[in-house]
């Protein structure tokens, strides 16, 4: 029996490779149904067990999907945790020295509240951070030397897969089980997750191959993770395929009729960064009251606000609180339901997001997405009516690594003040093709092919590193 062992380890991977028609998971299931000597054990941690094992049961292939649920301790002792600090900071990036000075969120010290190693953290990337020797070789050495606990063994030892495949390796779920992979020489396949994960600490051990979403993250890989370029391959954003599928979408009218809104309204789609960014409702404020005077011209233009939905219940809790006053507000319409992960949920947001007039957000994936769509976008780099100190504003944000190529690419227009997101404001409800091609190139650089292939392009990944499948 050929054996791909494949590990589901965050909610992002269950959206990039699992959730939606023509997934990852629904492709390997069509290919499993036409070859019986193959099968997939998929590896769940324990806190992820109910959340996810009725979507994964498939009767007809019960034989051939096995689910495995692992409990791994994360607690490092202290020798662990000072071999952990020093390879992190083998990379200071922009986006590491937000984290590691100023925080992200203001309600949180950075770095654990250490901002005074920040220095030391520098000095390391600056020195041992140089050589790709270390980073490739000593780092991936000493990380199996350090950490000798092995709670993937017996499963190794079961199922002798002929391939792992780690669609998270920012987290350490999957940073143990590919050394167990590491360990008996089992040929490995990765992604990050996210776009914005390899910019922000380094990595401790390589996939024989990696997969990134665009030009962009495998420009990281190799700056900031020391991957090769033979060893990384392109395949897009893999939940795009989704996202951009013409067939989800709906007529304007109906969406309009959906929020309650007049067939001539125009909206704008606000995007919320919770407690990265405590500001917002007098962004929010200062937008009703223009408004409300007909500042933006006779059209009637509304806001829907999505509120944070990360995974964090203080975070959520934070935005109900910072957006309540403007429950009862008539121009506004709220979304706050979690929509990645349900179908329908997910396409009735994404044709809120697809008709949006404007997409204001700050820093936030869900530019990306809307860019895809070609969404006219703003991000405001202020912080309402005050002037907060560098460390704590939200123009901080500028620096993060991930973001440089959006931002060089001239689609996502910046407002440096309420006179300047007026006028920004203004110009996009006038003329939605404003920026368009500076869109095209943004969807070029950061999003890759929109052919809604990517996850095709990543099953014959799979399929292709390990040779005797």
């Amino acid at each position: 029996m050929k054996t791909i062992f494949f590990s589901l380890s965050s909610s992002a991977v269950y959206r990039n490779l699992f959730f939606f028609p023509e997934s990852v998971f629904t492709l390997l299931k069509e290919y499993l149904r036409a070859h019986a000597d193959t099968r997939v054990v998929i590896i769940v941690p324990l806190p992820f067990r109910n959340k996810y094992m009725p979507f994964l049961a498939e009767d007809n292939l019960k034989e051939q999907i096995i689910v495995e649920v692992i409990d791994v301790p994360m607690k490092k002792n202290f020798f662990q945790q000072v071999f952990y600090f020093i390879y992190s900071y083998l990379i200071f990036t922009g986006t590491t020295r937000i984290m590691a000075t100023m925080g992200a969120r203001l309600d949180e010290p950075p770095a654990g509240g250490r901002w005074y190693l920040a220095p030391l953290k520098s000095a390391i990337a600056r020195s041992l951070g140089r050589s790709a020797w270390i980073k490739r070789r000593v780092v991936p050495w000493l990380w199996l030397i350090f950490f000798t606990d092995r709670p993937f063994a017996a499963l190794f030892d079961r199922y002798n897969p002929d391939i792992v495949f780690m669609p998270h390796l920012y987290g350490g779920f999957d940073t143990v089980l590919l050394g167990e992979a590491k360990r008996r020489g089992i040929s490995t396949l990765g992604m990050p997750a996210g776009w914005d994960h390899l910019d922000k600490y380094f990595l401790p051990l390589h996939t024989d191959r990696l997969l990134v979403p665009s030009g962009q993250v495998r420009r990281m890989a190799m700056q900031h993770q020391a991957y090769l370029s033979d060893q990384i391959t392109v395949v897009g954003f893999p939940y795009f395929d989704f996202v951009t599928r013409k067939e989800y979408l709906l007529p304007r009218h109906a969406v309009l009729t959906d929020l309650g809104f007049r067939e001539d309204t125009q909206y704008i789609l606000y995007v919320s960064g919770s407690a990265y960014c405590p500001d917002e409702p007098d962004i929010i404020e200062r937008m009703l009251q223009w408004a409300d005077r007909g500042e933006f011209g006779v059209r009637d233009v509304r806001l829907v606000i999505r509120p944070y939905q990360g995974g964090r219940k203080q975070d959520k809790q934070f935005d109900m609180q910072k957006f309540n006053r403007f429950a009862a507000h008539p121009r506004v319409v709220f979304y706050r339901q979690e929509f990645w992960g349900d179908r329908e949920r997910t396409k009735y947001f994404l044709n809120i997001l697809a008709h949006a007039d404007v997409v204001v957000g700050v820093y936030t994936t869900m530019l990306i997405e809307a860019a895809a769509l070609d969404r006219p976008l703003v991000a405001p780099a202020f912080d309402g009516y005050r002037t907060r100190p560098y460390h704590r504003s939200i123009r901080r944000f500028e620096a993060f690594d991930h973001f440089q190529e959006v931002l060089a690419s001239g689609a996502v227009r910046t407002a440096r003040s309420f006179d300047d997101l007026l006028l920004i404001l203004r110009r996009y409800l006038d003329d939605p093709a404003v920026d368009e091609r500076e869109r095209h190139i943004l969807r070029e650089r950061v999003c890759f092919r929109l052919d809604g292939k990517a996850s095709e392009r990543i099953l014959a990944e799979i399929f292709a590193s390990g040779h005797s499948l």
